[in-house]
């Protein structure tokens, strides 16, 4: 019996050696929740991987696309904190970011105005032009938390689909945004309009686009047409559409990273 108590004894403690191992290797996804209030009173989350370096890093936001979640990107996240730990020429000098996901207005918990509830499918083209406001009001929120080592300087937004529409009308509304990845942009998704932002935006611009996936690619082409000095653009083969093209496509996801590193 003491044999055994001795043998379960090293057991666990292997087992609680190896979580402690992950846990240093892993990201803790999403692991401060935010909530804010909007001007019309929608209760918006938004969750915070937060940098694991000591001095302020800077802020990543990610914007889902239509009928997602924060969720959908976790397997960048974890992509990225697995290319860091490859500790590659590029990742050298990389420092990981604050990472900021959202669920937008209508989905995963971005629902409740006061006791009522809104669901994407049927928002007004009114409410959705609301977007880039809402996302707005999140990031304000977290600036404005002294806690959070944020290298406000430094901000960096990440869009799908409607979410790349939002993420390039945030120009004017949020200071020091200086590259925007546009993943499966539209012309014009739900009223939201992205080229006068594309244009006037003086940053660096990365878009993303499935080669049969027609609206997106046409718009993609439009868009980085005009101005093709700060924007690049990544066609790949098939249909995926928004976070599904670097999800699918390793070769796209390394793309995706390479630039953010830079």
């Amino acid at each position: 019996m003491q044999r055994s108590s001795r043998m379960i004894a090293v057991a666990l403690m292997l087992i609680l050696a190896a979580g402690i191992g992950s846990a240093a290797t892993t990201p803790k996804l999403h692991s401060i929740e935010y909530t804010v209030q909007t001007e019309d009173g929608l209760t918006m989350y938004a969750w915070m991987t937060p940098s694991p370096v000591e001095a302020p890093a800077p802020l990543w936001v990610l914007l889902p696309m239509m009928g997602q979640t924060h969720e959908s990107y976790s397997q960048f996240i974890t992509a990225l904190y697995e290319r860091v730990e490859q500790g590659d020429s590029a990742a050298a000098a990389f420092v990981l970011p604050n990472i900021l996901s959202l669920d937008l207005r209508g989905h995963g918990k971005s629902v409740m105005i006061g006791d009522s509830a809104v669901n994407f499918r049927t928002l007004s083209e009114a409410e959705f032009r609301k977007y880039p406001a809402d996302i707005t009001a999140v990031i304000s929120r977290l600036l404005a938390d002294k806690n959070r080592r944020i290298d406000r300087s430094q901000i960096i937004v990440i869009g799908a689909s409607i979410g790349a529409n939002s993420a390039i009308m945030l120009h004017g509304l949020v200071d020091n945004l200086k590259r925007v990845v546009m993943l499966s942009p539209g012309e014009d998704y739900r009223s939201l309009e992205p080229a006068e932002a594309v244009t006037e935006f003086d940053g660096d611009i990365l878009i993303f686009a499935g080669k049969e996936d027609t609206y997106s690619r046409q718009s993609s082409e439009k868009l980085a047409g005009p101005n093709k000095e700060r924007a690049v653009l990544k066609v790949y083969p098939g249909e995926d559409h928004g976070t599904r093209i670097p999800n699918n496509n390793p070769s796209a996801m390394n793309d995706l990273i390479d630039w953010l590193m830079k």
